[in-house]
């Protein structure tokens, strides 16, 4: 089992100042001089999700060391899960920011769907972890792992691939694997962010959104093509 171990960087939404080149949920992606907030083909506005500062975070073998990478999906009906919706941008050198970025309460307001990101920005604080495969992941097959009582459940609470990341196992059933995700890298997954007060970020009902990426584009650093899903229970 031992040999299933990937690491992961876990993130947590915070309610702490960030700049503009900040790792961060939310907010205003940062832009190099020139460039604007992207536009879809379609006309329908896109939705910023996060941005990742990897300078700031733990290093993951294969992923980048340093670069900003920033997530936007539609904001369609299913937040473009069906019009192929996403759109990743990544600036491998940025010039570091000291202007704190505002604070607001405000929602962003779209025409045909709900925000995602309530408020922000909010910070990240990252933590390394290793996690064992889930027996949901179709790689489960190539381990032996328990399949009795009480081993099985003592497995299966440990590996709940839930939450904010980069990297490790995602969060999904066997059911929403295919040909595409079932061997390429989770590049990114967001979870339900917030606290006992206030929810920071909730998609569809209590959903979790995955980006994928295969191994040798993530090595390439090119994040032109990604699998995109939304996982709802």
């Amino acid at each position: 089992m031992e040999h299933s171990l990937k690491k992961a960087i876990v993130l947590q939404a915070v309610e702490e100042p960030v700049t503009y080149t900040d790792s961060k949920l939310g907010g205003q992606p940062y832009c190099k001089p020139g460039d604007e907030f992207p536009i879809h083909e379609s006309g329908t506005p896109y939705m910023f999700l996060a941005q990742l500062n990897f300078s700031q975070l733990p290093k993951l073998e294969n992923y980048p060391q340093h670069g900003l990478l920033q997530f936007f999906v539609l904001a369609d009906e299913d937040y473009g899960l069906y019009e192929d919706g996403y759109y990743c941008r990544y600036y491998e050198e940025i010039e570091p920011s000291v202007d704190i970025e505002p604070f607001s309460e405000e929602e962003e307001e779209y025409e045909l769907c709900e925000p995602i990101i309530f408020g922000g920005p909010y910070a990240f604080k990252a933590t390394l972890q290793e996690e064992l495969v889930p027996y949901t992941d179709p790689r489960s097959v190539h381990y032996e792992l328990p399949m009795k009582d009480p081993e099985y459940g003592k497995y299966f609470d440990k590996t709940d691939s839930s939450g904010t990341k980069i990297g490790g196992y995602a969060f999904m059933d066997k059911n929403s694997f295919d040909e595409h995700n079932s061997h390429a890298e989770l590049l990114f997954q967001l979870d339900m962010e917030g606290n006992d007060k206030k929810t920071y970020a909730m998609i569809l009902d209590s959903g979790t959104m995955q980006f994928f990426i295969e191994r040798e584009a993530l090595k390439a650093k090119d994040f032109s093509k990604l699998y995109y899903y939304i996982y709802s229970l």
